[in-house]
């Protein structure tokens, strides 16, 4: 202190030099440390970033040799296609998928059978006699191939049309033959049209060899026997399909087939406008890009006159992706991370210019033990209180993103299911006005049962879409009931009746208490929508040939009525997640069993809104009962 007064009473000149001898060096110091560990830490991200990129390249560059070196193999498979004048071609299959629909032109026919075979046609159509007809059909057996197959067609027609007549079987023997690669006028193959006019004529007709015929008309379909476009063939597979014997081994794989061609259906814009964009061939040995509506990644390779290519299941590449990566990034201060477009949302990401649409993210590893303990020890109470509030933070916002997430899957499985529900009906009343447009059917039976089953279907459509507005309003609540007294029984046996009407009689077993009405308090159309979504269910889940149970009674002041199956039954764990809205139990999804999980969940918000309640007792493996509550109607 004594030195410090010295120098301040001998003015400012020596404060002056003080400052910058002592202060200024000591800022200068201070400031050039703050700059050098700001380089430091500038550069080791830049280096960071060089690795980053490194790796990348490393990355797609590992792999395109992969993708390339399973080019032959999957090339092979079921679902390997070309790209030819903006067509989609499946050779493994002999479909084509193209963004317009295009009809297959009518063979050529020589003047003298082609008049023959109108004048037979006619002939037919205007009802006259069978013997003229069938003389008729069998003078142009021996004429031009094609109108010799549509003859030998038109016999077995006719044959099965024929109470008692053993011509069917001859018939069908003749097509079997001789007739493998004919079409008929409509661009359907003749073995197929053979196949559906077994499956619609179910009477004394039908030879004994329907059943093998149409096994190995299935056979013939999925090796590609027929060049077909994706609608036709899916049809064809799906009818043919549903006539065979449900122990059959090839209803599944084709079906599936079926579903993967009307999935694709959708996609064939982006392919085409992937194949058309030309820049990739200069750069690059193959084009990719993921289609998410069939979670696959289409990969074209060029060619000299047309485009190969193969879809590939995106699950299989990502997981490819993420064990290369993990091995390029293991002696790294970060890891590697893999996901499709729009799944990370960390800002620091990067994409592969071969694969655009895998995105690679590299988060920092954690911190190393020692750091965690040292930091522990300064601020033991203070972390202690931050982490528990952390634990708490995290562990309600991974519940409240889990729901959500669940939600957005059970929405997402809902509009494939309700997609599906739609286009199912959608496509069998196309396929049956695409057969009355033809004109080739003019029968007043056949005419009828087409319009009869059009009308089925779109009756089908309509109860699906009323259900969703009910569904709808329930959980909006502007449904408007109008309660009436009504008798329960009376509900259930006309809920009963709809489904006799259905074909489904044989398997409905009446319980019903009739000893006196149960009359409840109820909106009548909807207490039978509760009662008939309930009977659906059981129906749906149940065996084929299993009965299902409508019991009905009275207990301590209340009226119920039990729906009864013998299906799977329904695990603890999913008793009560079944009655939320968008789920579907397990055994749905294992059973290829369609619906859009809301008819439970309509159920049980319209028992609440009745006073009432819905019920579940099940045993798994042995069966489930649902039971329906109602308050008793007041005298």
């Amino acid at each position: 202190m004594r030195h410090l007064r010295r120098i301040v009473h001998q003015g400012p000149r020596r404060i002056a030099l003080l400052g910058g001898i002592v202060l200024l060096p000591a800022v200068a110091l201070g400031l050039l440390a703050f700059r050098t560990f700001q380089g430091e830490r500038v550069r080791e991200e830049y280096q960071r970033r060089e690795r980053q990129q490194q790796i990348l390249r490393l990355l797609e560059s590992d792999l395109s040799n992969w993708l390339l070196s399973r080019r032959g193999e999957v090339e092979k498979g079921a679902f390997a296609f070309e790209v030819r004048q903006n067509r989609i071609l499946l050779p493994r299959l002999n479909v084509y998928l193209s963004a317009d629909h295009q009809r297959a032109a009518a063979p050529g026919l020589p003047p003298r059978d082609a008049n023959l075979w109108r004048a037979a046609q006619a002939v037919e159509f205007r009802g006259g006699e069978t013997a003229a007809t069938i003389q008729n059909y069998r003078r142009l057996l021996s004429g031009d191939p094609a109108v010799s197959s549509w003859s030998k067609l038109a016999l077995l027609r006719l044959a099965l049309q024929r109470s008692g007549s053993s011509d069917a079987a001859v018939w069908l023997k003749e097509i079997q033959n001789t007739d493998q690669a004919a079409m008929t006028e409509s661009g359907i193959p003749v073995r197929v049209a053979a196949a559906l006019l077994l499956i619609e004529h179910d009477g004394a007709a039908r030879p004994p060899e329907t059943a093998g015929f149409l096994s190995r008309t299935l056979t013939q379909l999925a090796s590609g026997c027929w060049p077909l476009n994706a609608a036709q063939w899916a049809y064809y597979a799906r009818e043919i399909s549903s006539a065979l014997d449900s122990s059959s081994d090839l209803g599944s794989p084709t079906l599936a087939t079926a579903g993967f061609l009307e999935s694709l259906a959708g996609a064939v814009h982006e392919v085409l406008a992937l194949d058309q964009s030309l820049e990739w061939r200069r750069d690059q040995p193959f084009a990719a890009r993921l289609l998410p509506g069939i979670q696959s990644v289409v990969l074209l390779f060029p060619g000299e006159d047309r485009n190969t290519g193969c879809m590939l299941a995106s699950a299989d590449l990502t997981r490819e992706a993420e064990t290369r990566l993990t091995g390029l990034t293991a002696a790294e201060d970060f890891e590697g991370r893999i996901g499709t477009s729009g799944e990370n949302a960390q800002a620091a990401r990067a994409s592969l210019p071969a694969l655009p649409f895998l995105e690679v993210t590299f988060p920092e590893r954690g911190q190393s033990l020692w750091r965690s303990h040292l930091r522990r020890y300064f601020i033991f109470y203070t972390s202690a209180l931050l982490l528990l509030g952390a634990g708490a933070g995290l562990f309600f916002t991974y519940r409240a993103v889990a729901r959500e997430m669940e939600v957005s899957r059970m929405k997402a499985e809902f509009v494939s299911s309700v997609s599906h529900e739609f286009r199912t009906p959608l496509s069998a009343i196309e396929a049956l006005l695409e057969r009355l447009e033809s004109g080739k059917v003019r029968d007043e039976e056949m005419l009828h049962r087409y319009y009869q089953a059009s009308r089925l279907e779109v009756q089908r459509l309509t109860a699906m879409v009323n259900q969703l507005l009910d569904f709808s309003r329930l959980k909006e609540g502007r449904e408007e009931f109008s309660f009436d007294t009504i008798d329960l029984n009376r509900l259930a046996e006309e809920a009963v009746q709809s489904f006799h009407n259905l074909g489904f009689g044989a398997r409905l077993a009446d319980a019903l208490d009739r000893e006196v009405p149960l009359n409840v308090s109820a909106d009548k159309d909807t207490a039978y929508q509760c009662i008939h979504n309930l009977i659906d269910n059981a129906l749906k889940y149940s065996p084929d040939g299993a009965q299902v149970t409508v019991a009905s009674g009275r207990r301590d002041g209340e009226v119920f009525l039990r729906v009864s199956d013998h299906g799977p039954g329904i695990a603890p764990e999913e008793r009560e997640l079944i009655f939320e809205q968008f789920y579907r139990a397990k055994s749905a999804n294992v059973r290829g069993i369609q619906g859009a999980g809301i008819g439970l969940a309509l159920v049980k918000r319209a028992m609440r809104a009745h006073g009432g309640t819905v019920t579940l007792e099940s045993s798994t493996g042995e069966g489930s009962t649902f039971q329906l509550t109602f308050p008793k109607a007041k005298a």
